[in-house]
């Protein structure tokens, strides 16, 4: 699984860091409602930015994956009679 999602595992965590870094900054300097309100919705915003880019890549990939297949059988069903004499 880490192979496979590797890049959208590294923004996850670092889209996390960034809203936490923001949360507790706030926190911090005394805005506790503006903090817990960034927080709630950076990290929304972060699972639906990775969900989205995940699934694009996917999506591509199965898009990819499905054209292989399909020149795969078109190139298979001559069954390699090139010289046309039907042998």
């Amino acid at each position: 699984m880490l192979q496979a999602n590797k890049w959208g595992i590294i923004a996850l965590l670092a889209g996390l860091f960034a809203v936490g870094a923001a949360y507790f900054k706030l926190h911090a300097a005394g805005n506790a409602d503006l903090a817990d309100k960034v927080g709630a919705t950076g990290v929304c915003a972060v699972l639906f930015i990775v969900g989205l880019a995940t699934y694009l890549a996917a999506r591509k990939g199965m898009a990819a994956a499905d054209d292989a297949a399909d020149n795969d059988v078109a190139d298979d069903a001559d069954c390699g009679d090139d010289g046309g004499d039907g042998e």
